[in-house]
């Protein structure tokens, strides 16, 4: 797997009936995370947390996952981009960082 795809769980820290979240951005920033869910035993996907809405039936936005040994990935440079436009401004010049921490 290549450093773009940072390993954020094994599959089945993903509950079958709700949500793992992610979080996103710098300790300064308050942006919302990304939600993954589990359709199956190996199928995840990935969206931007909406608050009020449940994220799988809404057009949020949804992130590239690889599942690979039974291990959850999600790219690196999509977390890290801002998700709209309202989060490029907050972040301004020092840009979105992810403080996404991976699960061994």
């Amino acid at each position: 797997m290549s450093e773009q795809w940072k390993q954020i769980c094994k599959v089945k820290d993903v509950p079958l009936d709700g949500a793992r979240m992610v979080p996103r951005g710098l300790a300064w920033q308050e942006l919302p995370g990304v939600a993954l869910f589990r359709t199956d035993e190996e199928s995840v996907y990935a969206v931007l947390e909406t608050r009020g809405v449940d994220p799988r039936h809404s057009n949020a936005r949804r992130y590239s996952v690889q599942v690979d040994n039974c291990k959850v990935y999600l790219d690196l440079a999509e977390l890290s981009a801002p998700a709209s436009k309202a989060e490029a401004a907050l972040a301004g010049a020092f840009g979105v960082a992810t403080r996404v921490m991976a699960f061994g």
